[in-house]
């Protein structure tokens, strides 16, 4: 299925990065990986619902927020040493470029 929207696109590119970074998490970190990853899929979810209009401004509220928990649960690696600060750095890199779409898309929707 081809997406015609580049930051769905930008989306599905980061949930394929970070889900590579993700591969060597211990197991007993394992709930804090799930949570990275059913958080990216959140974020793909609520760009696909606000793209159909269904209560967009709550949606991109809602994957901002999923942004900013994704960053926490790195930090969280990072802090753990499970993911090193390379990897941080680079996952997060990935996030903000997601997250300056998402603002530009609901800052473009708000001046209309």
């Amino acid at each position: 299925m081809k997406d015609k929207l580049l930051i769905v696109t930008k989306i599905k590119r980061t949930i394929e990065y970070v889900d590579k970074h993700l591969d060597n998490y211990p197991h007993r970190y394992i709930e804090l990986k799930k949570r990275i990853i059913d958080d990216m899929y959140s974020i793909l979810e609520y760009v696909y619902l606000a793209n159909v209009d269904l209560f967009r401004y709550n949606n991109q509220s809602m994957w901002i927020v999923k942004i900013q928990l994704i960053d926490y649960y790195l930090k969280l690696s990072y802090k753990k040493d499970i993911i090193s600060k390379k990897n941080y750095e680079s996952l997060s890199k990935h996030l903000l470029e997601v997250s300056k779409m998402i603002f530009t898309w609901r800052d473009n929707e708000a001046s209309k």
